[in-house]
């Protein structure tokens, strides 16, 4: 095993963006080129946990905080770890790149009409419905990265576009093969 930490590949973005999408694409694409690879996603570690935590902004950095936690630990045995979570603060990205050594986060930029449009899980319908949301870019602020290591247009492209841009940029970075 080597002492080098596998990559952590980190998708941000509003909900509805693509991260899940994209991560499991480029976990399929991992897995053919046999990497040792796992995809966390936000709502699968929610549920595992059985929903044990709400949506408070307390709440939300102790759940990515967890993830944090188990991505730390693939990585650090040889497997690397893609991650579909929005982690929407600047202070728990901050967190989890301290955490991470080997750490690429790819921000999914979309305008928050695009995804309301889009509305993948209906949370935005739901919201509407009830008259109040806690969703994240709605009435919970997402704060933009500062320092994404790749930003993709998912509202300008397609997912196949993206996930181009994705392969060469990761291909660059020496994480896939050609």
């Amino acid at each position: 095993m080597s002492n080098v930490p596998s990559p952590v590949i980190w998708f941000t973005g509003l909900s509805g963006s693509g991260k899940t999408s994209l991560g499991k694409m480029l976990i399929n694409t991992l897995k053919g080129d046999e990497v040792p690879c796992e995809f966390l996603d936000g709502d699968l570690v929610r549920d595992f946990f059985g929903n044990d935590l709400g949506y408070s902004r307390e709440e939300r950095i102790q759940n990515i905080k967890r993830i944090c936690f188990a991505a730390k630990l693939l990585s650090d045995h040889g497997i690397t770890c893609v991650v579909a979570n929005i982690a929407p603060f600047y202070e728990v990205r901050d967190f989890v790149r301290s955490k991470l050594s080997n750490y690429l986060q790819i921000y999914l930029e979309v305008a928050p009409e695009v995804v309301v449009n889009r509305d993948v899980k209906g949370l935005y319908k739901k919201a509407s419905a009830s008259g109040s949301s806690n969703l994240v870019g709605i009435d919970i602020p997402y704060d933009i990265p500062r320092r994404p290591d790749l930003v993709l247009q998912t509202g300008q492209e397609s997912i196949d576009d993206s996930f181009t841009k994705l392969k060469s940029f990761l291909i660059h970075r020496g994480v896939i093969s050609l």
